[in-house]
């Protein structure tokens, strides 16, 4: 093997493992690794393609990549048997076709992990094959050096906003890109056969240097975008990752919130009512877990509604679709559940404990079911469009986090609403609003009014139809708040408590479900609504609903008109004072949270200006590297040719038009015009020619003096420049960009 195929093969080699390298970020996407060895077998396939077309002309090059694409496609990414034999049958280029196109929508609308099957699978594969192909066809097909890395970043690039960030040394992988990159180009620019006699090292030196700038400079675009796409470690960055594609809008489906009465004891023959009615049989699950139907995270003014992108901060609060396994960050108690769907449970909800990490059909409708399933990540709730009926049981596994709260926690910083409509009853909750407590110890006294004076009704009877359903703003303000004595069921208890706790500073939501008695059997009578609230590590806690809600019947008379002004319920329904403001020493426990964030932010914020700062001094490092180079290495021939390499780039870099190929002479009258005197310039080109040409080797005296004399005439020649002209020389890049007359 020659030397040439052995560089070409090392060329080759580096490629596929680029791509390797680039695509371990999809590994927080996907499940397993499996989609790592698809990149790898994909990206030998392009190159295996250059190879076998290299003696045709670029135009069947063209027309054979789309044709390996769909007829291997099919085999390696979507595992089809075809007509057999490798064979491929026309459902399964149809299949690798419209992979191709939606295949990168449905991986951006999946949650990780993604299974390696279907459309999603050929992201991997397209990805891997393109990326290499187009370095290989660079790296046979032209002599650039930095050229066949472009493709390569383009596939780092489109891992980079494909992948779910993760934060800390899970996304290192662009680093260990970058390393083999750099090194890579360095070497590369050593590798191309030089044209002039003793001036090889010269050459292989300056192409050492413009490799190795290429490298720097394609590699610190990569790290400045880095933070723009990976975000903190605590948050899930700007990727496109549940940003493109379609998401499920499910703003028109049911709201058992909406219709609680129909789970409440109504008067008999209620149309639609399930309160002595078995609606799921739980096994599996703790007794006293909570099953979710529905989180509602959104408030309109009307009803509270779930919705897709009601949290700052992460790309989890979107309905997405889920496939076999679910990367599920949530720390708890391992669960494995199985639900038996009865006939009167009608609802596109599927109940769930705790935070699913797999969920699992078991019959008829099983496949169409599974298609339709959406969940949302950050308010642990999943959906099925078309509806769960009688018979469509499924199990799953869970992760039970720890959902007990406390007076003493710290709220999330952020607001989950900024609560408007909430505004018109703050006359009411003054003194709560203005007391220096902290705010948890604020939603706890807030509870414990709506506890100790509210009453409870379901609206049955004449005496208490007055008491209607709903909990728009009218209702839980005039018929509920404003009103002598807040009156309502689960509904207004746990709509206005969220509201409530949003106003004081605190995330809050609202939950339908209900607590797993113990014989798994769930009724309609054990549904009930309550309030989750965000703490400062960023999980939900539960403030349960018989914290808030007081379950005395309301009297048997019509309640007076609300009053006009005055606090909530008079003397009587004043909340509990306020607790003191804490001691000092636990003020100051908050602070070091609060200043590491803020000392995290601003690194986040200054790391795009440091790393253009590392760009800027590249230049000025890398002449430093070739002027020390020139004049330590090699024979004393080349160390006096480098010296006049050295005057005459610097000439060029301080805007003297030196032609960079020409004699001697000629270039010292160029570099000496302007200058007192012009026969050093003379005589020093003289000796440059003597000793780069010479028979023998000169003695290292020789190369020395040579040295001395051009570090002289170095400082002379800025002396005589314009100040802007000697500021912008150390940056000047004109002396290591390759050009068709340096070659």
């Amino acid at each position: 093997m020659t030397r040439r195929s052995l560089l070409l093969t090392r060329d080759l080699v580096v490629v596929v493992a680029l791509v390797g390298i680039a695509e371990i970020g999809l590994g927080s996407t996907f499940q397993g690794w499996g989609h790592l060895v698809l990149a790898v077998a994909a990206a030998v396939l392009g190159v295996g393609v250059v190879l076998a077309t290299l003696r045709l002309p670029v135009v069947a090059l063209l027309a054979v990549v789309p044709l390996v694409a769909i007829v291997l496609g099919g085999p390696m990414a979507l595992h089809s048997s075809g007509l057999g034999g490798g064979v491929p049958d026309a459902q399964t280029l149809a299949d690798v076709m419209r992979g191709s196109v939606t295949g990168w929508s449905e991986l951006l609308t999946t949650l990780p992990g993604v299974d390696l099957a279907g459309p999603p699978a050929m992201v991997p594969f397209l990805l891997g094959y393109l990326g290499a192909l187009a370095a290989a066809v660079l790296v046979l097909r032209s002599r650039s050096v930095g050229g066949p890395l472009l493709p390569l970043l383009g596939v780092l690039v489109t891992v980079l906003l494909l992948r779910r960030p993760q934060g800390g040394l899970q996304d290192s992988y662009p680093v260990a890109f970058a390393l083999l990159a750099i090194a890579w180009l360095g070497v590369r620019g050593l590798q191309l056969t030089p044209e002039r006699g003793h001036d090889v090292r010269g050459q292989a030196q300056g192409r050492l240097a413009r490799g190795l700038t290429a490298a720097v400079v394609v590699v610190t675009a990569v790290l400045v975008a880095l933070p723009l796409t990976a975000g903190t470690a605590t948050s899930q960055g700007e990727a496109l990752r549940g940003r493109v594609g379609a998401l499920l809008d499910v703003s028109g489906l049911d709201s058992p919130l909406k219709s609680f009465r129909s789970f409440t004891k109504q008067a008999p023959g209620a149309l639609g009512n399930v309160h002595r009615k078995l609606l799921l049989v739980v096994s599996g699950a703790p007794v006293g877990s909570r099953v979710r139907l529905l989180t509602l995270d959104r408030y309109d003014g009307r009803a509270w509604t779930p919705g897709n992108d009601t949290m700052t901060g992460t790309t989890d609060d979107r309905f997405q679709r889920m496939d076999t396994l679910v990367q599920n960050p949530t720390r708890g108690r391992q669960l494995r559940v199985q639900v038996r769907v009865a006939r009167a449970y009608r609802s596109a909800w599927v109940p769930t404990v705790g935070s699913l990490t797999s969920l699992r059909f078991l019959y008829d409708s099983a496949q169409q079911l599974r298609d339709q399933l959406r969940y949302d990540l950050a308010t642990s709730t999943a959906v099925a469009p078309l509806g769960l009926a009688d018979g469509d049981d499924y199990e799953f596994t869970a992760i039970q986090p720890d959902e007990r709260l406390g007076r003493w926690m710290r709220p999330w910083p952020q607001p989950l609403l900024h609560v408007a409509h909430l505004r018109g009853a703050d006359r009411r909750i003054r003194d709560v609003l203005r007391s220096p407590a902290p705010p948890m110890r604020k939603v706890f006294a807030l509870a414990t009014y709506l506890h100790d004076q509210g009453r409870y009704s379901n609206g049955v009877g004449p005496a208490e139809s007055q008491y209607l359903p709903g909990h728009d703003v009218a209702r839980l303000f005039g018929g509920f708040l404003l009103a002598p004595r807040p009156v309502g069921d689960d509904e207004q208890y746990a709509a206005a408590m969220a509201l409530l706790a949003n106003r004081v500073g605190v995330p809050a939501r609202v939950v339908v479900g209900a607590v797993v008695p113990r014989d798994g059997k769930v009724r309609g009578s054990d549904v009930s609504a309550w309030v989750e609230v965000r703490v400062a590590d960023g999980t939900w806690r539960t403030l349960p609903t018989e914290v808030f809600m007081s379950h005395r019947p309301p009297r048997r008379e019509t309640p007076p008109a609300p009053r006009p002004s005055g606090q909530l319920g008079g003397a009587a329904a004043t909340p509990p004072p306020a607790s003191p403001p804490p001691p000092p020493q636990i003020r100051s426990q908050h602070r070091p949270a609060h200043d590491l964030a803020a000392r995290r932010s601003l690194l986040v914020r200054a790391l795009p200006w440091l790393l253009l700062l590392l760009l800027a001094l590249a230049i000025p490092v890398a002449k430093l590297v070739r002027r020390r180079w020139r004049r330590t290495r090699g024979r004393t021939s080349d160390r006096i040719a480098g010296g006049w390499a050295e005057l005459v780039d610097h000439a060029r870099d301080l805007g003297v038009e030196v032609p960079p190929v020409g004699t001697r002479p000629a270039q010292a009258r160029r570099v000496s015009s302007g200058l007192p005197t012009p026969e050093q310039t003379a005589r020093l080109a003289r000796q440059a020619d003597d000793g780069a040409f010479a028979p023998v080797d000169p003695p290292e005296e020789a190369a020395v003096g040579l040295w001395r004399e051009v570090m002289s005439l170095r400082r002379t020649l800025s002396g005589a420049q314009l100040l802007r002209r000697r500021l912008w020389a150390p940056f000047n890049p004109v002396t290591l960009v390759r050009r068709s007359s340096d070659m």
